[in-house]
């Protein structure tokens, strides 16, 4: 798979997120892939939820050793596989834990381009019905010609409306959007 494929997985998260892929695929089949896919998802959900998973991986204050000790303590909870503990030691010991949370997305984009797929992250004000999301995902499929695959998050900031991002583009229908831009050509007067 050539690294410049996948725009949005450059830069310091796409480098690490490749290498890992690269790894993976020299290590077994597809099957492989897709194990490691599901630890970082893991591992992604857990940084989500805990706000001292975040501040951990973020946090200067902490050493190397120390952020790898506390990971190391998660990664047994989940079963975590030798191949990503040591992916994510070589993040800790080169300072860069913080990335792993874009590390995890630029991994499932690799998995998902494997396998003709795209992945469209989906921004909903409120949680949408099984009817809606079969909806989006289909009208996403015939624009882009691929399989895709939706992260959905909540999000009420955005007031109404949904925002969809896959890959560089993005796609903002929501009421938060609307407002602003409308206070914009209000202020323009």
């Amino acid at each position: 798979m050539n690294h410049s494929e996948v725009d949005h997985t450059v830069g310091l998260s796409g480098r690490y997120a490749f290498a890992l892929f690269e790894l993976a695929q020299e290590e077994g089949n597809e099957e492989n892939l897709i194990k490691i896919n599901d630890q970082l998802s893991m591992i992604g959900d857990a940084i989500r939820s805990s706000e001292e998973m975040q501040k951990l991986i973020e946090s200067p204050i902490f050493s190397s050793s120390e952020k790898f000790s506390a990971m190391q303590s998660v990664l047994k909870i989940f079963k975590i596989s030798e191949i990503v503990e040591n992916f994510i030691g070589v993040l800790c010991m080169n300072k860069r834990l913080f990335v792993l949370p874009d590390v995890i997305d630029a991994y499932k984009t690799y998995l998902n381009q494997l396998k003709g797929q795209v992945n469209a992250k989906v921004i909903s004000s409120s949680k949408l019905t099984a009817e809606q999301e079969r909806e989006i995902k289909s009208i996403l499929q015939s624009r882009f010609s691929k399989d895709v695959e939706m992260d959905i998050e909540i999000d009420e900031d955005i007031l109404g409306g949904l925002i969809i991002k896959i890959g560089s583009k993005m796609i903002d229908a929501s009421l938060l959007s609307r407002l602003k831009s409308m206070q914009s050509m209000m202020n323009e007067v």
